[in-house]
């Protein structure tokens, strides 16, 4: 018997793909995309074909297994109910609920991954991270600005007539906007690429303007400030609609375009008409990624782009906006957590990015136990030799996940994870795409494996926990729905599998503060904002100098994602060292020209690379992807625990090196 099965994407991605999965006999034997869905019309990337490569590789763990002296051997779910139950009743007896170290993250993007969490809030509480390696300057930067993250449907660059991509590849890591913009651009719409490397996307779109890396705040103050030196703002908007105008104009005089010149590396007349140029469009949209903000001031480099669309007033009108994230449907669908959160009696929380630091000072009470879903910390944290040995200090451990991973090889009991084939599921993502993705079951997963989040369900009834408020996954995932599809107009209790034909999205999202009441104390957009000052921040978007390198290390380390792998996730079947760019006056500084592979050190560790010369990459810098495992070199082992100036984000890209002539090496040319 053969059948068709809608099924979603279920990686953290900007796109959120659904599939056509053909199923014969409960096994799958073909995916294409999915023609009907609105943004990615059937087109898929390399990473959601490779999710089938996945699913069958003979590498996938198929059955629970517990660590002895010899090593990890097979074992029951019996037998890991009554330990994992046994040890977090102990837990609970000697040092409470925040003695469990509950280390839930994004790596599977669907509702069910918050099932963990809702069971440990109906524990009595745990330890967590607070924060994030990604996106939280960003994020908080926004809710400064706006009070809420919203962004523009991806299809309305289709009515800008300027778009400016700034710190953001899609041609990498957004395939179907990548498109978006091709075709905008076909159509006459002016586009121009902002980056420190001139990365795929620079190459084949637009206009390239190398600005310096971390110097993308003084690069918007000084637009702004000829923006408002030449009367070129929008007075009636600001007058309306911005609140601390006047303060954020006396704080503009000290970035002219020359003294912004010298900061960033563009020239003062590419400034100035730059300026010009934004000022006087029509509709001009920015479209921020989440690289700009990994920088120890990488919250206000956010706030300093805001406040330039507000100035202007390119913000709530099709085409324009300050684009970072777009939680429009997100925060509809975590009823069941948040009624969870009474049950709470005890709670801890650290900064994600110090993960390390945490798990080695860590005391009244210490970690006894710890529990992984949907994150490898130990490869994607910064600092990873402390993390490793932090995460060793742990006794009792236990990792989810579909391979043998670099954490999960540090892991007491290991149990598999299902794959998105094999459970239904609800999607959404915050990044930017406004669509919801219901997910079918395409084939039942192997005897010997239980999904999460039936694990967890059954370690609840186990333990005796009755206050999950669901019995089962589907009646998580109705709960999950409901509140949107009332929003929607819907009934709530409309059955799951009528939305595998559907595409839900709430309408007035499309544009961002259209109706320009922002969610802020004053509902307008707050340049001066006395909630951010409230909390030791600025109150007014600032240029802080990137932090520089030493003449040990000189080179800043940028570690972005590659179009391959969702982070660590394809790494999996890489074998090879990581490669490293640098352009070649760097090379030659370095004396480094005629290696083929070079040792990258940092004051964290070292990492053995193959070098790769490249003009794309800036002066002073060294470029390599991230996620790569420990048996290639993971780059995070170079990487410090410094934290961004807001939201504590990662700043990973605040990380200096240098490189050298590895031992043993032979000479050859870097390609």
């Amino acid at each position: 018997m053969t059948c068709t099965v809608p099924v979603s994407c279920p990686m953290d991605c900007f796109d959120l793909c659904r599939f056509q999965v053909t199923v014969t006999n409960n096994r799958i034997t073909g995916i294409t995309g999915d023609s009907d869905h609105p943004l990615t019309k059937g087109v898929i990337c390399s990473k959601g074909r490779d999710l089938l490569h996945r699913h069958f590789h003979p590498e996938r763990l198929q059955y629970p297994m517990i660590r002895r002296k010899s090593g990890f051997v097979r074992t029951t779910y019996s037998e890991v109910l009554d330990s994992i139950a046994g040890t977090l009743t102990a837990v609970h007896d000697q040092w409470g609920p925040t003695g469990v170290l509950n280390y839930t993250s994004d790596g599977y993007g669907g509702m069910k991954s918050r099932i963990p969490s809702i069971f440990f809030n109906c524990l009595g509480g745990d330890t967590r991270f607070s924060g994030s390696l990604c996106w939280a300057a960003g994020i908080a930067a926004q809710t400064f600005d706006f009070g809420n993250i919203q962004g523009h449907l991806p299809e309305d660059v289709a009515n800008s007539d300027l778009v400016i991509v700034w710190g953001r590849n899609p041609k990498a890591t957004s395939l179907h906007f990548y498109t978006l913009l091709k075709q905008a651009e076909k159509n006459n719409t002016r586009i121009i690429v902002i980056d420190p490397v001139q990365s795929d996307t620079a190459k084949s779109l637009g206009t390239y303007l190398a600005v310096k890396p971390g110097t993308d705040a003084a690069l918007a103050l000084a637009l702004a400030h000829v923006i408002v030196k030449e009367n070129r703002y929008d007075r009636s908007f600001v007058q309306d609609h911005v609140l601390g105008f006047d303060r954020f104009c006396k704080y503009l005089d000290r970035f002219d375009p020359e003294t912004a010149a010298m900061i960033t590396g563009i020239s003062s007349k590419i400034i100035r008409e730059l300026a010009r140029e934004y000022a006087a469009a029509r509709a001009p949209g920015i479209w921020m990624g989440y690289g700009l903000q990994r920088y120890a001031n990488g919250g206000n480099t956010v706030r300093c782009i805001d406040a330039l669309a507000a100035v202007c007033g390119h913000v709530g009108k099709p085409g324009t906006g300050a684009n970072y994230a777009a939680r429009s449907l997100a925060p509809l669908l975590n009823r069941p957590e948040k009624n969870s959160l009474v049950h709470v009696t005890a709670s801890r929380t650290f900064p994600a990015p110090m993960l390390g630091h945490f798990l080695q000072t860590v005391d009244n009470p210490p970690i006894a136990a710890a529990f992984v879903t949907g994150g490898n910390p130990l490869n994607q944290s910064p600092d990873l030799a402390t993390v490793v040995s932090g995460f060793g200090r742990i006794p009792f451990k236990v990792v989810f996940d579909h391979f043998l991973t670099d954490t999960a090889r540090h892991a007491d009991m290991v149990l598999p994870a299902a794959t998105v084939f094999e459970q239904e599921d609800i999607f959404a993502t915050s990044m930017y795409s406004h669509v919801l993705n219901y997910s079918q079951k395409a084939v039942d997963p192997p005897d010997t494996l239980m999904p999460e989040s039936v694990f967890f369900l059954a370690l609840a009834k186990h333990m005796g926990i009755a206050t999950l408020g669901f019995s089962s996954s589907r009646e998580y995932l109705a709960q999950c729905a409901a509140p949107l599809l009332e929003n929607l107009g819907k009934d709530p209790d409309t059955d799951l599998d009528t939305l595998a034909g559907e595409y839900l999205r709430i309408p007035g999202d499309d544009i961002s503060w259209a109706d320009k009441k922002f969610a802020t104390p004053s509902q307008k957009i707050e340049i001066f904002s006395r909630r951010a000052q409230a909390v030791g921040q600025s109150p007014l978007p600032r240029f802080m100098a990137p932090s520089q390198g030493e003449e040990c290390f000189p080179l800043r380390l940028l570690t972005c994602k590659t179009q391959h792998s969702m982070h660590s996730q394809g790494f999996v079947f890489e074998d090879r060292e990581p490669a490293v760019s640098v352009n070649r006056k760097t090379a030659q500084d370095l004396g480094i020209t005629a290696l083929e592979k070079v040792c990258i050190s940092t004051r964290q560790g070292e990492v053995i690379a193959r070098l790769t010369l490249d003009e794309a990459v800036c002066d002073n810098t060294a470029f390599m992807h991230q996620g790569w495992w420990h048996k290639s070199g993971a780059v995070n082992f170079l990487t410090h625990a410094g934290m961004s100036d807001m939201g504590e984000q990662a700043a990973f890209y605040d990380t200096f090196c240098t490189l050298s002539t590895p031992p043993g090496a032979r000479s050859g040319f870097g390609k």
